[in-house]
């Protein structure tokens, strides 16, 4: 577990900035989430920019105290893409494997006629992630965004990279938001199993690293 320069500016309770300093294995924090997630709903998304292929995306709910070490802690999700991009993904396909078994057991009970094998290999896909809420992905009432570029957390992070940098990005990216879902949006795929990455997004895991944002 790497250690480095990561702390808070701004105003919030004591208690939360020592629970964001606390030193977590990010395998625990992805069993964490399995074990606890509520899952809210599930849907498969056509491609706008490329005919023919689709992609499922779920939305979970956990408490603000897992999603702030989720995604605001040094030891979190942003922070493994914080050290590296390819920390980053490392971090993202344990995430994947370790949450997508809980997944699938949900398609199967409470959304039959999602085709279980296709929402797999979606879920594990090279390009599969996870981020905050954001309200442009909202297709339900269950996955109403919490997120949208108007939003100004009561504490930024600062980690001597992402503050110094002018970019909309970096702005958005060194917020720390107390949230409570999470999405996990699968790869892109056609009927042949092959995977589809927006030009925009091939980049995400070097622009997280840098920016903290995508």
């Amino acid at each position: 577990m790497h250690v480095f320069d990561w702390k808070f500016k701004g105003a919030c309770d004591e208690t939360r900035i020592l629970t964001l300093q606390t030193a977590v294995p990010f395998e625990d924090i992805a069993g964490w989430i399995r074990r606890e997630m509520d899952i809210l709903c599930g849907h498969t998304v056509d491609c706008g920019d490329k005919q023919g292929y689709r992609r499922v995306i779920y939305c979970v709910e956990v408490t603000p105290y897992l999603f702030d070490i989720f995604f605001n802690s040094q030891y979190g999700y942003r922070g493994a893409y914080y050290q590296s991009p390819e920390c980053g993904l490392s971090a993202n396909a344990l995430l994947f494997n370790t949450v997508a078994p809980r997944l699938i057991e949900w398609t199967r009970n409470h959304y039959a006629v999602q085709d279980t094998e296709f929402a797999t290999k979606s879920l594990l896909g090279e390009s599969a992630k996870a981020w905050l809420a954001e309200e442009t992905l909202s297709r339900c009432e269950q996955c109403t965004g919490e997120w949208n570029s108007s939003v100004r957390s009561d504490i930024e992070i600062l980690n001597c990279r992402w503050e110094s940098d002018s970019h909309q990005h970096a702005e958005w990216g060194r917020q720390a938001p107390l949230f409570r879902k999470i999405r996990f949006i699968g790869a892109f795929l056609n009927d042949a199993g092959e995977e589809y990455v927006a030009s925009h997004k091939k980049d995400r895991a070097a622009d997280i690293c840098a920016r903290g944002w995508s």
